[in-house]
């Protein structure tokens, strides 16, 4: 994913809430996901736990194609909760593009940054991709707008 993203409009004490209201939401805690924020403008979501139901997908033991659109509709809604005060940020629309078999690893994850804004909106790209995979290539890309 390259670097360049729009800054977090919200400061590190407000994202500090609605990172521990997200991280307590019972669909992220269900999933097993667990967010973060990165400067400048990343919000990155990995899972903390992988439940064997959550496998499955292409007849394999890699991450079932629901579970990937969960993760990156939880990733795009961080990257959101970091450009606005709201008390929820929803998504609008979501496309996922399926690239190869998401395996489990360590540094599996979905990194999503906001690539365009206004005061009610945002544009956000998402990539999922293994940190510790040499080759550096995403699993799924997703584009979305969130509210």
């Amino acid at each position: 994913m390259t670097p360049v993203c729009v800054p977090f409009r919200l400061d590190a004490a407000a994202r500090g809430d609605a990172l521990r209201e997200f991280n307590a939401r019972a669909e992220i805690l269900w999933f097993g996901f667990r967010g973060r924020f990165e400067e400048p403008g990343l919000s990155v979501v990995t899972l903390e736990r992988l439940e064997p139901g959550l496998l499955g997908g292409g007849g394999t033991a890699a991450l079932n194609g629901g579970v990937i659109s969960a993760g990156f509709d939880a990733a795009v809604v961080l990257a959101g909760l970091g450009q606005y005060a709201a008390p929820a940020v929803v998504t609008l629309e979501l496309s996922v593009r399926f690239l190869s078999l998401a395996r489990p690893a360590p540094g599996l994850a979905f990194r999503a940054r906001v690539v365009r804004s206004s005061r009610r909106f945002a544009f956000v790209e998402a990539e999922l991709s293994d940190a510790g995979d040499p080759a550096g290539s995403a699993c799924a890309l997703a584009s979305a707008m969130v509210a």
